[in-house]
């Protein structure tokens, strides 16, 4: 369930998210080569329904600064590790690690670090408690400084999975409202979300669906979302 765009086809909707990201002035002029460079790693799988792409955290999607009451300017940057398999009744992500940084600009400090990732599972096989597809916040960079890791990583909430398209969807609507009010009814975007949203959506949909319809089993929609109630 759910639609797995080939590797070229999902080579040039990361393309066209960065010509539309800068034109629209909401990232740096740098991280439009980071957003190209994911878009030829997926372009050499050529027609591939089981591909990845990586934006280094070395090097993450800037978006443009803003004016912040307190802390003067902020910026949210992100960076992602995604890989995509053909799954039966599950969200097609093998691997998933997208993170959400917002950093204060002018003193050049993290502020909040947030992780929309896939479970991790245990040497035993068990997936680590949570909902299978989460929301966490803190946690450090990969293979960064511990010293420098926000130290409470829970509660797990419970989320859809959001690849790069989706992540800059909920950035745009929440730090740059005039912006998402503007792109939101355009046709070259809606292009990409509805590309991304059919990725993204149907397997945990139809999974959220059979919870509150107490399909199988009587449980809360939380428990049938848990990772180890989903039997892969």
């Amino acid at each position: 369930m759910g639609d797995i765009p080939t590797a070229n086809e999902m080579s040039a909707k990361l393309a066209s998210l960065s010509r539309l990201l800068y034109e629209n002035k909401l990232i740096q002029t740098n991280s439009r080569n980071g957003i190209y460079d994911a878009s030829q790693q997926l372009k050499c799988l050529g027609k591939e329904r089981s591909w990845e792409y990586t934006i280094e955290a070395s090097a993450p999607i800037k978006f443009v600064p803003l004016k912040d009451k307190k802390l003067g300017q902020i910026a949210p940057f992100v960076y992602l590790d995604a890989a995509v398999e053909q799954r039966e009744n599950v969200p097609p992500f093998s691997r998933l690690n997208t993170t959400i940084e917002v950093w204060d600009i002018l003193d050049n400090q993290l502020q909040s670090r947030w992780h929309i990732d896939l479970a991790n599972r245990k040497a035993d096989g068990r997936y680590q408690a949570g909902p299978l597809f989460h929301l966490q916040g803190g946690g450090h960079k990969p293979k960064g400084d511990r010293l420098d890791e926000l130290k409470v990583s829970i509660p797990r909430w419970t989320i859809p999975p959001m690849e790069l398209i989706l992540t800059c969807e909920m950035i745009i609507a929440n730090f740059y409202p005039d912006k998402w009010d503007k792109m939101s009814g355009q046709k070259k975007w809606l292009e990409l979300i509805r590309v991304a949203q059919q990725l993204c959506y149907p397997s945990y949909i139809a999974r959220f669906q059979n919870a509150l319809d107490g399909r199988g089993q009587e449980e809360s929609v939380l428990r049938g979302l848990w990772a180890n109630e989903w039997g892969i």
